[in-house]
């Protein structure tokens, strides 16, 4: 396997898609937001999620820390961040490109919580 080189996330994109899984099942859900990757290996988000069933969410969730890839692995190191983004956790998401500038990021293990399966599009390089 080849891997994703860091170099290739770079860039400010834009949330266009999400697939939410509560407990393995596919509930209903919006969800707008930004992410944010740095030549400097630096990473920022924000998105705001809603879920109305099986569980009511209306949420805002951000954090920004560190990133570096591995493999086929986009890897977060939380700095600051809200709940349940605590400084230190790490994020390991699959990351898919799916063309330069669409990205698929996906849980590794989705497990019997809240799963995210986001797409975003690229609308900047700076």
């Amino acid at each position: 396997m080849s891997g994703l080189p860091q170099g290739a996330l770079v860039g400010f994109w834009e949330l266009t898609g999400s697939s939410v899984r509560w407990r393995s099942r596919r509930v209903p859900a919006a969800a707008t937001g930004a992410l944010v990757y740095t030549a400097a290996g630096t990473v920022t988000t924000v998105m705001e999620l809603h879920v109305e069933r099986p569980l009511r969410l209306g949420r805002t969730f951000a954090y920004t820390g560190l990133f570096r890839t591995e493999g086929d692995e986009a890897v977060h190191r939380v700095v600051i961040g809200t709940w349940p983004f605590r400084p230190g956790r790490e994020l390991r998401r699959r990351a898919t490109l799916v063309d330069p500038d669409r990205l698929v990021l996906e849980p590794l293990h989705p497990g019997h919580g809240l799963a995210l399966s986001l797409t975003w599009r690229r609308t900047g390089t700076g």
